[in-house]
């Protein structure tokens, strides 16, 4: 349908009904627009100036002079209302149309407004919840979960396989012995750093001698631990032999004792021989002769696969008496191992005055007796 306006108002109507008819979106033109609306804008259309028309009529001379005094006033009237019609209906429409956008602005501020109050909201909870955490973070303080300024802990972190060098730690703390001024001798040093029983102590300025057979590890052992002295050779019952070194894919499990090595890997098919050195032999008093020849060193570390006992029986101990001696004390098993400890090294330590300490599953830790002063008890 098409519409046709040439009045100022017509057109301003026409135009904010256009206006919401596109705001929809959903609706055609014709759909919005009903009769009654097109009537009232023919109505509106058709009264848009007030002519005042009145039908003149006359018969004689004198009403004729009438009629045309009357059509005289009539357009004389017109001329001068007719602006003012004009004006008051572009002001009706200007005021209109003022309205409908203040409207508009103030429900937008509205809107604003609530948004704001949204925000303000948001952001009263935000505070809230962070109180409650500082208040949760002052009562973790008070209960020495996060360790107050000025009162910091040593954090008990292990090096060990199983926490052995916090247990010696602990010893040494009841017997007040300096960490700085320890020795110590780790028989199968195996890693630097991984699962070593005497790096934390070298970490913390003690030092000693280790003895590796395996030439990759001593070479690692060297320069990961610089201040140690580092010996590439193999324990054994004579010194100075060529013995054939079986390096197994597994960590910890090479050894020169062929037999050990393949109960190995009969318990872990897994396992097998990656190739075979030929390292030199030394004992362990020789070790001690050379590197301990006044004093004991306060930690002696032993595991050489199997051979834990052969060396302790080896060892003199009227002699050469180390505080503590770390002794691992279970067979290779593929699996965890419960209820089970080398029961002779027990016995063997126990007629020469040390006493198990501690056990951890994997390795007994046996500290001398006969620690002077009255100490251990």
């Amino acid at each position: 349908m098409s519409i046709e306006y040439d009045k100022l108002e017509s057109e301003i109507i026409m135009s904010k009904l256009s206006e919401n008819i596109t705001e929809k979106n959903s609706r055609s033109f014709s759909d919005d627009i009903n009769i009654k609306m097109l009537d009232s804008l023919s109505i509106m259309n058709r009264t848009y100036v007030n002519r005042s028309y009145r039908q003149i009529s006359a018969n004689g001379t004198g009403e004729k002079i009438i009629r045309l005094f009357k059509r005289l006033i009539r357009r004389l009237t017109f001329w001068f209302v007719e602006p003012c019609m004009i004006q008051q209906t572009e002001y009706n429409s200007a005021n209109n149309i003022f309205s409908t956008e203040v409207n508009s602005e103030i429900n937008e501020l509205w809107l604003r407004l609530k948004e704001t109050e949204k925000l303000e909201k948001t952001i009263q909870d935000m505070n809230s919840r962070i109180e409650k955490l500082c208040g949760e973070i002052d009562f973790l303080k008070k209960n020495s979960l996060i360790m107050k300024e000025n009162e910091k802990e040593e954090v008990k972190f292990s090096f060990s396989q199983s926490g052995e060098d916090n247990i010696i730690k602990y010893i040494f703390s009841i017997l007040k012995i300096n960490i700085k001024e320890c020795k110590y001798l780790d028989l199968g040093a195996n890693h630097a750093v991984h699962l070593s029983n005497t790096y934390d102590f070298y970490k913390k300025g003690a030092r000693g001698v280790l003895i590796e057979a395996n030439p990759e590890l001593a070479q690692e052992l060297s320069e990961q631990r610089p201040e140690d002295i580092v010996i590439n050779k193999c324990i054994s019952e004579k010194s100075d032999e060529k013995l054939d070194f079986y390096i197994l894919n597994g960590d910890g499990l090479s050894s020169a004792d062929y037999e050990a090595v393949q109960g190995f890997i009969k318990e872990n098919p897994a396992l097998k021989i990656e190739r075979t050195v030929s390292v030199d032999s030394i004992t362990i008093n020789e070790i001690i002769e050379k590197y301990f020849p006044e004093k004991a060193p306060e930690i002696l570390n032993i595991d050489i696969e199997g051979m834990e006992l052969t060396v302790l029986k080896m060892t003199d101990f009227e002699k050469f008496r180390p505080l503590i001696v770390i002794c691992e004390m279970i067979e290779y098993k593929n699996g965890l191992t419960v209820g089970q400890k080398n029961k002779e090294i027990i016995d063997f330590m126990n007629k020469n005055d040390y006493e198990e300490f501690a056990f951890t599953g994997i390795n007994s830790i046996f500290i001398d007796r006969r620690v002077s002063g009255g100490k251990l008890k």
